[in-house]
């Protein structure tokens, strides 16, 4: 007998296996991709909702030939670049709270990547503010911010690019870092939230304390809900 999901019988359990395999993941990443397009779906069709209406305008720039704006430069600027400090300031979110827009995409983000901790965060060149987060570690007692030293995702901020860690204890730069020797987080995938100009003014990131194995389909649903922050922010 095909050991599958709860619910499908042999037969179904054999197509999504096998759809999972035409497309290079694994049935669970599979299915939660499934369900991450069927929630972008309905939220498009959702004439109440702000992400839904986000969705549309993206959608109506594409079929226009406009299409996502990528960044002009191939790569990152430095963290403390007068220019990205510049843009992170635009954004004008620093210090501003909780905000429920951004809160649903993040649970989001936890929920598709089944992730306990994930969060939308901006940086200076001081430290980096959590906009939105689910499951921040305890150590941090409450506060919406860490200094430099103590982000990981300040290394997404200077490369601009996703930076994907199955085990942060055996990664030879992350293993010495404040807050994997403070066992706050064993696995991290992170993108960046990238202007026009090629300015990463912050990122996108979940987190767990077991190592997991990030799969290409993971990292495509993350740059998909990402790029909602982004355009709410940025566009």
């Amino acid at each position: 007998m095909t050991t599958g999901f709860p619910g499908f019988d042999d037969r179904l359990n054999d197509v999504l296996a096998r759809q999972a395999d035409r497309s290079g993941q694994s049935p669970e990443a599979y299915i939660r991709r499934a369900v991450v397009d069927r929630i972008v779906r309905e939220l498009s069709e959702d004439p109440d909702s702000e992400v839904g209406a986000l969705l549309r305008a993206l959608e109506d720039s594409t079929e226009n030939g406009a299409g996502p704006a990528e960044p002009t430069r191939e790569f990152g600027t430095p963290i403390d670049d007068p220019d990205r400090l510049a843009a992170v300031a635009r954004t004008g979110l620093m210090d501003t709270g909780s905000d429920a827009g951004y809160d649903r995409v993040v649970a989001m983000v936890a929920d598709a990547l089944s992730a306990p901790s994930a969060a939308f965060s901006l940086l200076d060149d001081r430290r980096q503010y959590f906009k939105s987060a689910v499951g921040l570690p305890s150590e941090l007692d409450g506060a919406q911010e860490v200094p430099l030293e103590g982000s990981i995702c300040r290394y997404v901020i200077d490369t601009g690019r996703p930076l994907v860690v199955e085990d942060v204890r055996l990664h030879d730069v992350l293993k010495d870092h404040p807050s994997v020797q403070a066992n706050m987080l064993v696995s991290y995938l992170s993108v960046p939230l990238t202007d026009d100009d090629g300015h990463s003014v912050g990122t996108v990131c979940v987190w767990d304390q077991r190592p997991r194995q990030w799969t290409t389909g993971h990292i495509q649903i993350l740059q998909d809900l990402a790029w909602i922050i982004r355009e709410r922010i940025l566009g």
